[in-house]
């Protein structure tokens, strides 16, 4: 392959990387805020929930009840909402894991093609030098014998 496509290549390779990585964090992000709303509701429905008991044992009115239980049946459904738009988050932040990791071994090939490339050109470099040496070595004990 032409080192100039495989540098181009390479660079493709590390821009498509780098932006794998970016999506990558911004959806592990995602993830975080969701994951911090969901225990926010956790911790305001468990408040709640608290509060109802104490009034419960202090005695309340009925509406106030009902006003409790709809609230905390809402609360309820946040927090499926929530579990759910979480569990969808992970399932985001592995998709584009697999993507970054793919981005990555397509470089990480390229980069081994073209370390390949390199030792081959380097072997036929010292291939060539090994026979230029030779044969000035043939030529030197030529000429020397030829004096003699």
């Amino acid at each position: 392959m032409n080192p100039v496509v495989l540098d181009h290549l390479i660079d493709q390779a590390e821009q498509a990387r780098t932006e794998a990585a970016r999506l990558l964090a911004e959806e592990r992000h995602n993830k975080q805020k969701i994951a911090q709303q969901l225990a926010t509701l956790q911790h305001y429905r468990h408040d709640y929930a608290v509060q109802l008991q104490t009034h419960l044992q202090q005695g309340m009115a009925g509406h106030l009840l009902q006003n409790y239980q709809q609230f905390l049946y809402s609360l309820d459904s946040a927090i499926q909402r929530a579990q759910q738009a979480l569990l969808e988050q992970e399932h985001k932040v592995d998709q584009q894991q697999q993507h970054w990791l793919q981005q990555q071994r397509a470089l990480a090939s390229f980069e081994t093609l073209q370390e390949r490339q390199h030792k081959a050109a380097m072997y036929q470099l010292n291939k060539r030098e090994q026979k230029l040496n030779d044969e000035l070595s043939i030529a030197m004990y030529l000429r020397q014998r030829a004096s003699q």
